[in-house]
């Protein structure tokens, strides 16, 4: 079965008279023509989807601009560690590069307790930690870039990522710090709350608690995951963003909590497994390098973190994209049942000059093709 006739759905009618000029030398496609184009394009069905469709998609968009979905979020890792490093030089702690290369190193009480008062340790945590999530945080926005672009079946290169919202990125950061800062603050009285009910019921209330965070945990994910999207593809500021996240929730909360839950299941899964021979080479690495001789051992252990950071920013790399991609074709797919957007996309397919600036579904996409629309009206 080919993918057109697998994907296809039905779309509006057409009308009766095909291409008509408009101005000199341009001219409008028939409905049905695009429609039939955008099929054939698509790298995932322009029509509401169901989950397993939702996960398909979100393979098939990597799968089609790698470079950009899987580069991005390297690009990300990779300034990570190169901010981690400066932090390292700037601010060194013996403590930390001692806990991440030595193997033995969590088995010395001296050095634990040592680590635990060692403020500058907990600020380099902080800044790398911080860094590293917002670092992720602006490439999984930007990642739906490529992922709308696939829905005309159009390749996204890294650069055009970058280049394509480059003036939402204010919005962005300003909405991502705002809220970190936000659930970091609820997640805190969450975590003692669950800590008393634990201790006051002698641990029989961890049968309860550890679902119920699991649940919330979801639903918060649920509730925010579209802002990043929204800010880029709609150009909304970091604020008005959160009600729209919310409305596109609207009638499909639990749809989209399984889909979210089921995404931690398999990130948390592919995790361990990834991370389970790294641990060990890791660990054998760090073990030779604490057994070299002196003058030696600094810049073994050096590069067993380098190695062990590289490869860490790959894992994370390869999550955020799936991740990224699989949120924005539930983005799109509450579009699609709240806006009927697949609608529009399959008449719209087709009758944009330029390809290259286009983001299937944003307003500056939906403007032109209402305007074409009343221009191939007025010519009928």
């Amino acid at each position: 079965m080919s993918t057109a006739s697998r994907w296809s759905t039905t779309a509006p009618s057409p009308g009766s008279r095909s291409v008509r000029a408009v101005g000199a030398g341009s001219a409008v496609p028939e409905a049905g023509e695009s429609a039939e184009a955008a099929r054939g394009a698509a790298v995932f069905p322009l029509r509401v989807m169901s989950q397993d469709e939702v996960f398909s998609a979100a393979i098939a968009v990597i799968r089609r601009s790698p470079r950009a979905v899987l580069g991005l979020p390297l690009v990300a890792g990779l300034l990570n560690f190169a901010v981690t490093a400066v932090l390292l030089l700037v601010l060194p702690s013996n403590h930390l590069v001692r806990m991440m290369t030595d193997p033995t190193a969590f088995e010395d009480p001296e050095l634990v307790w040592a680590a635990m008062g060692d403020v500058g340790l907990w600020l380099l945590l902080m800044l790398t930690g911080s860094v590293s999530t917002l670092l992720l945080a602006l490439s999984f926005g930007l990642l739906g870039i490529p992922s709308l672009r696939a829905a005309y079946g159009l390749p996204t290169t890294l650069g055009q990522t970058l280049r394509l919202r480059a003036g939402t990125i204010g919005w962005l950061l300003l909405h991502l710090v705002l809220l970190g800062l936000a659930l970091g603050a609820g997640a805190l009285v969450v975590l003692v709350a669950a800590a008393l009910l634990v201790g006051l019921t002698l641990f029989v209330g961890v049968v309860v608690v550890l679902p119920a965070l699991f649940l919330l945990l979801c639903w918060v994910t649920a509730a925010f995951m579209f802002g990043p999207l929204v800010i880029v593809v709609e150009r909304r500021n970091a604020f008005s963003a959160v009600a729209r996240s919310f409305r596109l929730n609207r009638g499909l909360w639990w749809r989209h909590i399984g889909a979210v839950a089921l995404l931690y299941l398999i990130g948390g899964i592919a995790m361990m497994v990834a991370t389970l021979p790294a641990s060990l080479v890791l660990g054998l690495g760090a073990e030779l390098a604490w057994q070299s001789p002196q003058g030696q051992n600094d810049w073994l252990a050096l590069a067993v973190l380098g190695l062990g950071q590289l490869y860490d920013a790959v894992v994370a790399a390869v999550m955020v994209a799936l991740a990224a991609t699989a949120i924005a074709a539930l983005y799109l797919n509450a579009r699609f049942r709240q806006e009927a957007l697949d609608v529009v996309l399959l008449h719209a397919a087709g009758s944009a000059a330029d390809t290259d600036q286009m983001i299937p579904g944003s307003p500056e996409h939906l403007t032109g093709h209402l305007y074409r629309q009343q221009a191939r009206d007025a010519y009928v």
